[in-house]
């Protein structure tokens, strides 16, 4: 009796440290991050924490454009640029509007890609819906990358452009950077 109490004691807590354990790699691997707007608030995602970024501003008042690369391993960019209206009486892109700019996009790489079809694919952000689509590089030069993930999301009153640049057995990153785009909130001050 007493040993089958100790094996049910070890394996209580075996069990309770895998839950634990898998709880914590859950939420490890990603940091929420900020990033300015110029007289717009910020742009807040969850980030995979490895990731390096870059915040490039242009002359004002242009959007900035946040780059991400890898802290270490294969290269990779992710670029996201948070777009805002020019004047207020420019009305909000419907869905609609979205998924007919991402399928002219595809119509003008169409030529350029190994693919004979290309779809835009509609996924949901955090507070809009979005579409992108991948194509693969008919003919990469030495440098460039071979993948290319692209699209548009609607994140509340922005809309968000992003382009996903990677090579083969990287789909993780273009998995994750989905989940970043997801996650993407616009606060306003």
């Amino acid at each position: 009796m007493i040993r089958n109490a100790r094996t049910f004691s070890c394996l209580s807590l075996v069990v309770v440290l895998l839950v634990g354990l898998g709880y914590a790699l859950a939420g490890e691997g990603n940091t929420e991050r900020r990033y300015p707007l110029p007289q717009r608030g910020f742009f807040r995602m969850k980030v995979p924490t490895s990731w390096k970024d870059q915040l490039r501003q242009p002359s004002q008042p242009l959007p900035p454009t946040i780059a991400f690369r890898p802290g270490k391993g294969r290269p990779f960019d992710v670029l996201v640029t948070p777009i805002w209206r020019a004047r207020a009486d420019v009305p909000s892109s419907t869905k609609d509007a979205l998924r007919q700019k991402v399928e002219r996009t595809i119509e003008s790489v169409k030529s350029q890609a190994v693919e004979k079809e290309l779809t835009a694919v509609e996924f949901q952000g955090a507070s809009g819906p979005g579409f992108y689509f991948s194509a693969t590089d008919r003919g990469p030069k030495p440098g460039e990358y071979r993948l290319m993930t692209q699209g548009i999301l609607k994140v509340s009153e922005l809309i968000v452009t992003f382009t996903i640049l990677t090579n083969d057995a990287q789909e993780q990153v273009v998995r994750d950077a989905l989940a970043m785009l997801q996650s993407a909130v616009h606060v306003q001050q």
